[in-house]
């Protein structure tokens, strides 16, 4: 049967680090550093992050080594403090994504309010600018769309005007072109205009 490794024992490294042998340190993290790693990956979503606050965790570490009580179990001190660093790291998240979540709707919020009154103004504007083209429009023109809008057939004009189904549909097809002009120049001029 193979002996067992010898368990690793910080204790010592501890004393030599806390009597100003600071670069022993490395062993500590070298040894213990993937516990950290795996304690913090499995409950955060970056790898970015999990190595950034396993630093940190590490740096507190070395901070507070001289609150470490040798005989005591190192492992477990150390991943206290990770749990705590964790927990702060989370805390300080939610909050930030909080934030961010509260100024997101703030944003909408006052978009939407914006992009409603331009709606609003842009929407009065154009039918202010087609009653106005409309009004530029020859009697007969004005009369023709209007019962189109209201759902009369050209068939139904006929007779009241004295034209044929083709004239009136050429008339009304004139007359949307009139229109569509207008609204895209507003020229002063357009053609079927008139009384």
């Amino acid at each position: 049967m193979p002996p067992h490794p010898q368990e690793f024992d910080p204790d010592p490294i501890i004393a030599a680090v806390l009597r100003g042998d600071t670069d022993r340190f490395r062993l500590l993290v070298r040894e213990y550093g993937l516990l950290v790693r795996g304690f913090l990956a499995t409950r955060m979503y970056y790898k970015e992050d999990v190595e950034d606050l396993a630093q940190d965790v590490f740096v507190i570490v070395f901070e507070k080594l001289n609150g470490y009580q040798p005989g005591s179990n190192f492992r477990s001190w150390l991943i206290g403090i990770a749990r705590f660093e964790l927990n702060n790291y989370l805390r300080k998240s939610r909050r930030r994504a909080n934030a961010m979540e509260r100024f997101r709707e703030e944003m909408v919020e006052a978009i939407e309010l914006e992009l409603d009154t331009e709606h609003e103004s842009l929407q009065r504007e154009n039918v202010e600018r087609l009653l106005d083209c409309i009004s530029r429009l020859s009697d007969r023109a004005r009369h023709i769309v209007r019962t189109g809008l209201e759902g009369a057939r050209a068939e139904d004009l006929c007779e009241e005007l004295g034209m044929s189904a083709n004239a009136i549909y050429q008339e009304r097809f004139r007359a949307h072109a009139c229109l569509k002009k207008c609204m895209t120049q507003m020229g002063p001029d357009m053609p079927g205009s008139g009384a």
